[in-house]
């Protein structure tokens, strides 16, 4: 199966911290969301994954689940949540990180806006601020809100581009 815009997302159970899952439908039914994969060892997810809260807030303020996938165990998940915050609700996946290789993560931090449809519609891999900065008007048009919502913290104090 692929996993770039157009695509029907893949399905998935991913666990949570202390117990219970989120599942593909929790993203789709309420009108869409996103879904993010990061790893705590990756400096590039230190960076930016805290800065996605005001996103996160958008969305949770429409009901909608922004949904932060640590790819390691639930103690690393965790300890990155008390060191650095993580935006929306947390989930992990151990190895062999099969939700991760059914959406082709090949780098983290790796972000995708699945519509309400099931369907994504964008994805975007490693950094690169001007594709971040764009991302407010896709996630308007494919999750219907009202107004583009804010996506970054800080947004000025971010390098150009970092690679994942």
């Amino acid at each position: 199966m692929s996993a770039k815009p157009g695509d029907a997302a893949p399905s998935f159970d991913l666990a949570l911290p202390g117990g219970g899952f989120r599942a593909l439908a929790d993203v789709v039914e309420p009108g869409g969301g996103i879904l993010v994969f990061f790893k705590s060892s990756c400096e590039t997810s230190r960076l930016v994954l805290p800065r996605l809260g005001p996103l996160a807030k958008a969305l949770g303020s429409e009901g909608m689940l922004f949904l932060s996938v640590a790819q390691e165990e639930e103690d690393g998940a965790l300890q990155f949540e008390r060191e650095l915050g993580v935006p929306g609700t947390l989930a992990w996946e151990g190895a062999p990180y099969s939700v991760s290789a059914a959406y082709e993560v090949r780098t983290v931090p790796t972000l995708f806006v699945i519509d309400g449809a099931g369907i994504i519609a964008e994805r975007i891999e490693g950094f690169v601020k001007r594709e971040y900065l764009a991302l407010g008007a896709a996630v308007e048009q494919a999750l219907a809100l009202g107004d583009v919502p804010p996506i970054l913290e800080r947004p000025e104090e971010l390098p150009e581009f970092k690679p994942g």
